[in-house]
C-alpha cells in the first residue's frame, strides 16, 4: 500500500477514534441523573448543578478562583458554557469566584438581584454581568426555571424585587432556591439568618426536602429549629472551610442537626460533596 494511502487510512481512524470519545462523553453527560457538586473551596459557596440532559447551573462562586479549577475537573474540557449562573447574595465569600466564571465561561442567563452597594468588588461584578451580555433574571418568590428532563429551580424567596434597593447587609436578601427532581429535593438556602426562615415559614413555602445546604455556613445565627422543623431534610450539608476564623459551623447548629436526627456533610472534613438522583433515590459521594 503507498505511504500516502496509509497516511490517509491513519487520519480517518484518528478521526473516528476522536468522534467515538466525543460521543461516548455526550452521552455520560445524559444519563438520566441529577448531579449537584457542593465544591470544597474554602470558607464560601459555590454549587453546580448538572441536569441529567446536560444542562448546567452554578449557584455562588466562593471567596475566589478556586471555583475555575474545580469546574475545569468537573466539566467536559471542551465545554465552556453555562446555562445558569446564580449570586444568591453581594458577599465576598459568594461573589468573588463568579467574576473569574463570567470572564473565562459563556453565560446564557445571569440570576440575581441588581441592588445597590457601595463595594468595588460588587462593582466589579456588575461590570462582569453587564460585559457578559447574558439574559438577567430578577429573583422573586415563585420564579421557576426549567432545567429540563423533570428538574425544576423554584425560587422561594425574596418575596419581591431588590432591584435599585440600596443595601450594605444582605444575608437575609439570599436568593433562597428549592431544585427538585422528581421525589429528590434539595433546598439551597444562601446565607439566610432567623429572621430570613421565619419569613419564608409565614410565606407558606412548601419547604419540605431531603437535602438542606445549611444556611451562613453553619453559624449560630441561622438554621432555627422551627425551620428544621418545617424543611425535616434526612441530610444537611454544609460548606465551610477548614479552621475559618469564624467557628464554623458552631456547636449550637450541629446540636440542632443532630437532636432532629439529621445526618451531616461538611467540606471541610468531607472534601468535595457531590450528590446523584435518578428523581427516586438519591446518594452522596464524598472525596474523603
Amino acid at each position: 500500500m503507498p505511504k500516502r494511502l496509509k497516511l490517509y487510512h491513519l487520519v480517518i481512524l484518528l478521526c473516528l477514534f476522536v468522534f467515538s470519545i466525543s460521543t461516548y462523553s455526550t452521552a455520560n453527560q445524559k444519563d438520566g441523573l441529577l448531579k449537584i457538586y457542593f465544591f470544597n473551596i474554602g470558607q464560601g459557596d459555590a454549587i453546580f448543578i448538572e441536569a441529567p440532559n446536560g444542562n448546567q447551573v452554578l449557584v455562588d462562586g466562593g471567596p475566589d478562583n478556586a471555583v475555575l479549577q474545580k469546574l475545569g475537573e468537573t466539566m467536559p474540557f471542551y465545554d465552556k458554557n453555562i446555562d445558569v449562573v446564580v449570586l444568591t447574595h453581594s458577599d465576598a465569600d459568594h461573589v468573588t469566584g463568579l467574576i473569574g466564571v463570567l470572564e473565562k465561561y459563556e453565560i446564557k442567563n445571569i440570576v440575581y438581584s441588581n441592588i445597590v452597594r457601595k463595594s468595588a468588588l460588587y462593582d466589579a461584578w456588575r461590570y462582569a454581568v453587564a460585559e457578559e451580555g447574558a439574559d438577567i433574571i430578577d429573583p422573586m418568590a415563585g420564579e421557576i426555571m426549567d432545567l429540563g428532563n423533570g428538574v425544576t429551580l423554584t425560587v422561594l424567596h425574596p418575596t419581591e424585587s431588590l432591584t435599585g434597593k440600596v443595601l450594605e447587609k444582605t444575608n437575609n436578601d439570599s436568593v433562597v432556591l428549592m431544585l427538585k427532581y422528581g421525589e429528590t429535593e434539595i433546598l439551597l438556602t444562601g446565607d439566610i439568618e432567623a429572621k430570613a426562615e421565619r419569613q419564608i415559614i409565614l410565606n407558606s413555602a412548601d419547604l419540605d426536602a431531603d437535602i438542606l445546604k445549611v444556611a451562613h455556613h453553619g453559624s449560630r445565627t441561622s438554621t432555627i429549629e422551627e425551620f428544621l422543623y418545617e424543611v425535616s431534610p434526612q441530610v444537611a450539608i454544609i460548606q465551610v472551610g477548614a479552621k475559618n476564623r469564624y467557628g464554623h459551623p458552631t456547636p449550637e447548629v450541629l446540636k440542632r442537626l443532630e437532636d432532629y436526627g439529621i445526618r451531616y456533610y461538611r467540606n471541610d472534613t468531607d472534601g468535595d460533596i457531590k450528590v446523584i438522583s435518578d428523581g427516586q433515590n438519591y446518594q452522596i459521594i464524598t472525596a474523603n
